[in-house]
């Protein structure tokens, strides 16, 4: 399999059917870190079954040019996702925009991962899709996101109150955007 992009200590590959094991890997290692930062799970979503689910979804979306997900992994590790990172509600036409979500393993966070792979994805969205604009919600307690997405060049532009469900109660987000060097449509 050919990776679709590659950074100088990371390899990005775009989920497949067949990343379901590895990705329950991912999800249920990682489950206590992610808890305070994304949408809630039921116990249901860490079996195979679920993320052979995620999987298809994701793939289907991917092939409406309506989503990129990307696995990333360790040159030196090609069998454990070292983070995710995808490009979410793609909209073609006079918006080109895309939201852009991302989660780095536990194990592997601090260690730059998360801003070369994020890096890496931004810069595809800009020069190869052509996107114009790119936006990351962060919940405000999240400082090492709102650092992550700062560092790259990107801006807030403000509050999106009650945007989703996490932890039992609606919780607000700072929207954050960058655009594309070409701003012609």
């Amino acid at each position: 399999m050919v990776p679709l992009l590659e950074t100088a200590r990371l390899k990005a590959y775009v989920v497949g059917l067949d990343a379901a094991k590895q990705l329950l890997a991912y999800e249920s290692r990682n489950r206590a870190a992610f808890a305070p930062f994304s949408v809630t799970h039921q116990t249901s979503f860490y079996t195979l079954s679920s993320l052979q689910d995620v999987c298809e979804k994701q793939v289907s979306l991917y092939l409406k040019g309506r989503m990129l997900p990307l696995l990333f992994f360790a040159k030196e590790d090609p069998l454990h996702i070292l983070g995710t990172v995808n490009l979410n509600h793609i909209v073609w036409g006079a918006s080109r925009s895309a939201k852009l979500g991302y989660s780095i393993d536990v194990d592997h966070q601090g260690q730059g991962y998360g801003k070369e792979a994020v890096r890496a994805v931004v810069s595809y969205a800009f020069k190869t899709l052509h996107l114009h604009r790119l936006e990351a919600h962060v919940m405000r307690a999240n400082a090492p996101s709102i650092a992550l997405v700062t560092s790259l060049g990107f801006s807030c532009e403000g509050v999106c109150s009650g945007y989703l469900y996490v932890n039992g109660r609606w919780e607000d987000h700072l929207r954050y955007a960058l655009l594309g060097d070409d701003r012609r449509p």
